[in-house]
């Protein structure tokens, strides 16, 4: 009886420390393609539908000095049937290593059928935005370990490339943490701040092995926020600063390969609130599914 319960302790104790030595081992996570290997994402980067989204720029010329000058409701119906008409409903990813250890990104909008279908009901101005959002929307470069090597591309392409494809670059076990290259929100001269705040992380919350697959999951927290007047100068002389305040949000929770090199599966939810002189409570999905 005594050695059963000894061997049933054995038994435990092994398992512990094996999953320990699993949650303390560190690993780097590499991109990995065999030559003339590309990798395709199908990119989800679409507008979430919720009860209160809302879109007001009546802030923005009160900051001008033109009162009621602008119908602000009947250009957001307009702005709405624009960006319903313009979502792209066939947009790719891919990933190429052409040269060692660096990799080469795209991101690709195709012609959707079912929207050519549709054409005819569009402006001559919408079908002409809609043909300049066809084809080769981004491109970017990282290295095998996750970092970025354009680091000339605009914010707003850079935080793509970052969000979707950046890796943390050194050797990381369970429970790491990183910051991403990233920057959400941006002003200018014309925006006072009087005070701001900014989460970045990402963190590797577990790791574990899934049909002899190392997996590892990533959770992002990421918070910018800022606070203060804003004032444009206007044609009609008057300047009267406007109360403002913009956040951006982005979590999202993706699993990364460790033998494959790639993602096996990306979810992340951008969130951009704002008031004063634009009014605004918008989401955005993110997602990655390989195919």
């Amino acid at each position: 009886m005594h050695k059963i319960k000894f061997l049933f302790l054995a038994v435990i104790v092994a398992v512990s420390t094996s999953a320990c030595s699993q949650n303390n081992k560190t690993v780097l996570l590499k991109w990995k393609l065999d030559p003339k290997e590309v990798i395709t994402y199908k990119t989800i980067m679409v507008g979430v539908d919720t009860a209160d989204k809302k879109l007001d720029m009546s802030g923005l010329t009160k900051a001008m000095g033109l009162g009621d000058a602008v119908n602000w409701d009947d250009l957001q119906k307009m702005l709405k049937k624009l960006n319903a008409n313009l979502q792209p409903g066939n947009m790719v990813a891919t990933l190429a290593e052409k040269r060692k250890g660096i990799i080469d990104i795209e991101l690709i909008t195709k012609n959707d059928d079912k929207q050519d279908t549709a054409s005819s009901t569009l402006s001559e101005a919408e079908k002409m935005f809609k043909q300049m959002s066809t084809g080769v929307q981004l491109r970017g470069t990282i290295h095998e370990d996750g970092t970025i090597k354009s680091f000339y591309l605009k914010s707003e392409q850079k935080n793509i490339i970052a969000l979707l494809f950046e890796l943390p670059g050194k050797s990381i076990k369970q429970g790491d943490s990183w910051p991403l290259s990233v920057n959400l929100l941006t002003a200018d001269q014309n925006f006072k701040c009087d005070s701001s705040y900014r989460k970045n992380l990402v963190t590797a919350v577990k790791i574990e092995n899934i049909n002899g697959e190392q997996i590892f999951t990533l959770k992002y927290d990421i918070v910018e926020y800022i606070k203060g007047d804003f004032t444009i100068p206007s044609p009609m002389g008057a300047q009267t600063p406007v109360k403002t305040v913009m956040s951006m949000s982005y979590q999202g929770i993706a699993k990364f390969s460790v033998d494959k090199g790639r993602w096996v599966a990306y979810d992340g939810l951008l969130s951009y609130n704002s008031s004063g002189v634009m009014t605004a409570n918008t989401k955005m999905k993110y997602s990655l599914v390989e195919e």
